[in-house]
């Protein structure tokens, strides 16, 4: 399901009303961060009296220039959102459409993704299993490690397992259904005897009596799992198995369980022999991604294993495989 597109009411307002059509007729999401820039650029140029549907250098000038407490990271993509919908506007035909350059402003910062080790996983869950030894009935901590065991042991992102229902998951295929996901994809999600036994068991013990349409995953007052909780319990865990922080201060994030799953997935397959033909698009249809190249993002590989992987990779794909600490755009 896609968001409304807001309403724009300035000189554009008919072009980017057909410009977020065309993108998403592509397969892109187009959801509520471009389209408020979308809506950003709107009224920037009929605040500035713009009339006619043009877009001359001056203009986009004023709109290129830093803004105060602005990063570099969000200025960059700001004047990038305007590039792109002048080069649509030019292949519509428009005329005086000034095609600015993202020359002289600082490159995005490029982010790697932490990769746990087998041996900091194996801690993570050490840590889980004790807190719920020592608060059995403690709903929300059974749910929090409920939620921490799909990302890690099935790859979900952080707001696939959120938004699961309880008709989502069944029990007797040992599956979920991951319903309009990004970039509104949905997929089934096959779950080993272990996870699909540990769901089975929390569901008959918090999940008895709900709705088929009730989430999967709730608060202690029966609302959505919130980003706060999630965090917030996800970092105490951290700190009692001993994960500090990374460079930049800030420690690992959820989503990076989903890098690690994809590594050690892939290291797994070539231990037991996979062919990487026909190992690597199974990955690809399990995670939800469109194509083998969104898959190629999360292979980030730890030391353990390196040798192994690459040998196998060196007939399929010789430069598929970067090492922690190459520099990929998020």
């Amino acid at each position: 399901m896609y968001y409304d597109i807001p309403e724009y009411t300035g000189p554009f307002k008919d072009a980017l009303y057909n410009y977020v059509e065309y993108k998403r007729s592509l397969g892109h999401d187009y959801g509520k961060p471009i389209l408020y820039r979308l809506r950003e650029i709107d009224l920037f140029f009929k605040a500035s009296g713009v009339a006619n549907a043009e877009i001359t250098e001056d203009m986009f000038e004023l709109w290129s220039r830093k803004r105060d407490g602005e990063s570099a990271v969000n200025r960059r993509r700001r004047v990038g959102a305007l590039i792109e919908f002048s080069k649509f506007l030019v292949s519509r035909s428009y005329e005086n459409i000034y095609i600015g350059t993202l020359s002289g402003l600082p490159p995005t910062i490029r982010f790697v993704p932490y990769i746990f080790s087998r041996v900091e996983i194996a801690t993570i869950f050490d840590v889980l299993q004790q807190n719920i030894r020592s608060s059995p009935d403690d709903a929300e901590m059974a749910t929090f490690a409920m939620m921490i065991c799909l990302y890690y042991g099935c790859g979900l992102r952080k707001t696939e397992a959120q938004r699961l229902t309880v008709r989502d998951f069944n029990a007797s295929a040992g599956s979920l259904r991951i319903m309009d996901s990004k970039n509104h994809a949905s997929r089934l999600v096959l779950l080993s005897e272990t996870i699909t036994r540990q769901l089975a068991d929390y569901c008959d013990r918090f999940r008895i009596g709900c709705s088929e349409e009730s989430l999967l995953f709730t608060s202690g007052k029966g609302t959505m799992f919130s980003n706060g909780k999630l965090y917030g319990r996800y970092s105490r865990v951290l700190a009692l198995a001993g994960i500090s922080p990374r460079e930049n201060g800030k420690l690992p994030r959820i989503h990076d369980l989903r890098h690690t799953f994809c590594v050690h997935t892939l290291e797994t397959m070539v231990e037991k022999g996979f062919d990487l033909y026909v190992s690597l698009p199974l990955l690809v249809a399990y995670l939800g991604h469109n194509c083998i190249f969104e898959t190629e993002y999360y292979l980030r590989l730890v030391d353990e294993n390196f040798t192994d992987v690459t040998t196998a990779s060196q007939n399929y794909a010789p430069s598929m495989f970067p090492k922690v600490g190459d520099l990929l755009e998020e």
